[in-house]
């Protein structure tokens, strides 16, 4: 199927260079024509990466007051910006599909440019704490160019486009959908990186941790003010050896603007066609510069309106008033200070502030009588880090910082006197941590670096939950983590020793030990190589092991047991006889889940057509320990699948210990689920179904990034391809289950997304086109298996730039119409759960309800 379909994309791509090449006037692909004057480098830079549709990321500082020569005539985007360097003590690397500025010596070697302190930063990259060093894993980029011409109006909606994530977990349009893994006490949005969970996706922002929502199990991307993003890093790969807990399936570093000079302000309205989902955001940035020093301060303010089952045809006998999306409003703020103290000592200082609050209805099942739900989450950070650079190449860094994240929900019915349930949850997170990184020696083809040092962090997390028939009950946990590691990246051939097979070739190896005072400690190693036989070809491949801590929520202890009669725990065609004592809750015995997973990749860039980038990287993941409940259904004795949290004929004494450290004990052996009079003599079984590490996941897939850029005279042209292909995804639940496919099924991930489409730019106009599918599947949770269709919709933007003359220094005026789901395409059908007669009347885990949303955005630079 992947090569039934990647095929007519790929050949289309083709087609379009052979096509667009042709023409005696057309130059040959990625090599434009640039009219660039002699004027200030970094103006220079932004109209070679706005032309060229490429990333050109770069520090403020290592451009700051340097000037560029004038350039002009064809050339590709990579030998523009060689030229507009040239002198400058500056060089250009290429990680994915972006190029970095970095120094212009090579690492160990003495710098010809860089007259300060700040200056000699170079870029780090997601995957690596060496400054400068590309990773052996695939790395995507999202810049400003992805992110202008996606139109979204929010980071949440800006991951949904990445065919890597999957939208089970905590998102909007999952609450209260059981099948789609969310948590209907939660708010917000994670990311969930190759389907293996919101917890398993390590999320940072500037390349830190912040303190996670809701019940401590994710970060919310939504309070992340987008205005104020200047790129996402994605790794597809687990980096625990780099990053420490949570980077099984990936990690996701937002890097916020933070050279911006100036005052800009941005005014982006919106609504859907078919009713509801008004949208409106408003900003003001203003950044400043002076010698050795810079800040800059981001306001962002959104609001949604709600949709509701009434605006759409598609819900299943939900109530009109019903919210499928709900009521938010946002305030963010994010604000930088960058000085440097004195020649070679420079102190960095962020922070961050959000608050949001929600509302939307809902009916308990068989109620006429309206739920409202009101929740507010807010969050705070603070981060300094403070730099030295001892000589040579050399960086030592010691930083530190605070996190807290605050949700408070209530849910109530008319007039607000009878609550329903309460949660209040607060999660805290202080860090600190001293690494160094630089040039051990050099080889032939280059020096080897290394980047060490150690880290620790202190969580704290309480939450309170509260229901009309419970009294409030909180839950608290704190630990303190301590980790060291080290970073080794050996150049072993590059362009200045290379030889025939050998173009380049690198290995790359880290290894981090970290400790946990609740559960002890975890090493965990990561190797690498990236490998250039020919010029334009290179090979990647690594191996990783990673680990997820549990949550401090799930580390509590806290739980419940319940008598039943035993007949009516037991599987189909089993009998039993006796009480059974079932337990539910969390176990204080928990350990961390565990992960091992290898890529293999290649890039190809062909010499016959320059501007064309093709890459593919496999991957496979084991991922054992899985926590989570072992089953939904406490029906399992008599199940060999379920042997494992099945004791027959326990021993008195350990019933005795259950019992005694149960929060609470609930009698329902008699008739009826009423109180029989059991006793701890009596328990012929127990049925433990406490969370614990008893799942295991296994997958394996490809990605597929293509990137084409060409000139077609005056008119630039970027062709982009983004597709994630699934050859399998199996969940065992215990060590004696069988593997069960979670693939192609309602609300588990679709083997095949991808997201295509072509930009195009002349003369301050831009517009583009996108396609986004999600692959269709069978919904097996009937006796009658049901077809649920593929999932097609078209993005479509126009833009104009008032003011942009070639790169001048001006004030420029950008206004665009955005149109997402250009042809209002209605999801897919869904029926509802077996056991329910109402539903969405789609899956929201592959498709939306938000339907065609129109939006007009203007930006003005004073």
């Amino acid at each position: 199927m992947l090569h039934n379909l990647l095929r007519p994309l790929l050949t289309a791509a083709s087609v379009a260079a052979i096509v667009c090449a042709s023409p005696a006037h057309a130059q040959p692909a990625d090599e434009q024509t640039y009219v660039l004057p002699a004027q200030d480098l970094a103006t220079s830079l932004r109209q070679v990466a706005a032309q060229s549709g490429r990333n050109v990321i770069v520090p403020s500082a290592l451009v700051a007051g340097r000037q560029a020569p004038a350039v002009s005539g064809p050339f590709t985007a990579e030998g523009a910006v060689r030229l507009l360097l040239t002198g400058s003590g500056l060089s250009v690397r290429r990680v994915g599909d972006s190029l970095v500025i970095v120094e212009e010596a090579l690492p160990g070697e003495p710098s010809t440019g860089a007259a300060s302190g700040a200056e000699q930063d170079t870029i780090v990259v997601t995957g690596s704490h060496i400054r400068g060093a590309a990773p052996t894993s695939q790395v995507l980029i999202i810049g400003r160019r992805e992110i202008d011409a996606a139109g979204v109006p929010s980071v949440e909606e800006l991951m949904r486009k990445l065919p890597q994530n999957s939208l089970a977990g905590v998102n909007q349009e999952n609450f209260l959908v059981a099948g789609a893994d969310a948590d209907s006490t939660e708010h917000g949005a994670g990311v969930n990186l190759r389907a293996l969970g919101q917890r398993a996706t390590l999320t940072l922002v500037n390349g830190r941790r912040v303190a996670p929502s809701g019940a401590g199990s994710f970060v919310d991307v939504s309070l992340i003010p987008l205005s104020g993003v200047e790129r996402v890093e994605i790794l597809t790969d687990g980096a625990s050896a780099i990053y420490g807990s949570d980077a099984v399936g990936g990690v996701v570093n937002f890097i916020m603007r933070r050279d911006f000079e100036g005052l800009e302000t941005v005014l982006d309205a919106g609504t859907t066609t078919d009713g509801g989902g008004n949208q409106l955001i408003a900003g003001v940035s203003g950044g400043a510069r002076w010698s050795g020093g810079n800040a800059m301060l981001s306001y962002e303010y959104r609001f949604d309106g709600a949709i509701k089952a009434a605006d759409r045809p598609f819900t299943i006998n939900l109530r009109p008033d019903t919210t499928i999306l709900p009521r938010e409003e946002r305030h963010s703020l994010f604000g930088l200070v960058d000085q440097e103290i004195v020649r070679g000592l420079d102190l960095e200082l962020t922070g961050s502030y959000a608050h949001r609050d929600t509302l939307r209805t809902y009916f308990i099942s068989g109620s006429t009588i309206p739920v409202g739900t009101s929740a507010d989450a807010n969050t705070a950070n603070l981060a300094g880090t403070l730099g030295y650079r001892p000589g040579g190449d050399w960086l030592i860094q010691a930083s530190g910082g605070w996190s807290r994240s605050v949700t408070h929900e209530m849910q109530t019915q008319p007039g607000g006197q009878e609550l329903v349930n309460r949660f209040d949850s607060r999660s805290s997170l202080y860090d600190f941590g001293l690494q160094a990184d630089g040039s051990l020696f050099s080889l032939p083809a280059g020096a080897v670096r290394l980047a060490a040092g150690a880290d620790g962090r202190h969580e704290f997390h309480v939450d309170v939950f509260e229901t009309r028939a419970t009294a409030a009950r909180t839950k608290s946990a704190q630990r303190d983590v301590r980790a060291a590691f080290a970073e080794l990246n050996v150049p072993l051939f590059s362009s200045r020793n290379r030889r025939p097979g050998l173009e380049r070739l690198s290995l790359t190896g880290a290894i981090r030990y970290e400790h946990y005072d609740d559960f002890g400690g975890t090493w965990d190693p990561q190797v690498g190589m990236l490998w250039s036989p020919l010029p334009g070809l290179t090979l990647r491949g690594s191996y990783g092991t990673s680990f997820r801590a549990p949550l401090l929520s799930e580390t509590t202890g806290l739980y419940n047991v319940f008598y039943f009669p035993a007949s009516l725990l037991v599987a189909p065609g089993a009998t039993a006889s006796g009480i059974a004592l079932a337990t539910a809750g969390t176990n204080p015995d928990i350990g961390p889940e565990r992960s091992r997973s290898w890529t293999a990749g290649v890039e190809i860039e062909p010499h016959f057509a320059r501007g064309l980038d093709i890459k593919a990287n496999y991957y496979s993941i084991h991922f054992s320990g899985r926590i989570a409940l072992p089953t939904q259904s406490l029906a399992v004795i008599g199940n060999p699948a379920f042997d494992p949290i099945v004791t027959r004929a326990p021993a008195t004494d350990r019933v005795q210990a259950l019992i005694q450290g149960a929060g609470r004990v609930f009698d329902l052996s008699g008739p009826n689920f009423t109180p029989g009079g059991a006793r701890p003599q009596d328990v012929t079984f127990i049925v433990d179904n406490r969370i614990g590490n008893t799942g295991v996941t296994t997958t394996n897939g490809l990605d597929v990034v293509l990137r084409y850029a060409f000139q077609v005279g005056r008119s630039h042209f970027v062709a982009d391809l983004d597709a994630n292909y699934i050859f399998s995804f199996n969940n065992r639940l215990t060590a004696t289950a069988p593997l069960i496919s979670a693939l192609n099924r309602a609300f588990e991930p679709v083997d095949f997304r991808v997201r295509g489409g072509l930009s195009w730019s002349r003369n301050g106009w831009s517009a583009n086109l996108f396609v986004n599918y999600a692959d269709g599947y069978s919904d097996n949770r009937r006796t009658t298996v049901q077809r649920v269709g593929s999932f097609t919709t078209v993005d479509a933007g126009l833009s104009y730039t008032f003011g942009d003359d070639q790169g001048r220094r001006s004030r420029p005026f950008r206004i665009a119409f955005h149109v997402e789901n250009l042809f209002d395409k209605a999801p897919p059908f869904l029926l509802p759960d077996p056991l329910s007669s109402a539903g969405l009347g789609y899956d929201p885990v592959n498709a939306s309800g938000r339907d065609r949303v129109v939006s007009l955005q203007l930006r003005k630079d004073w």
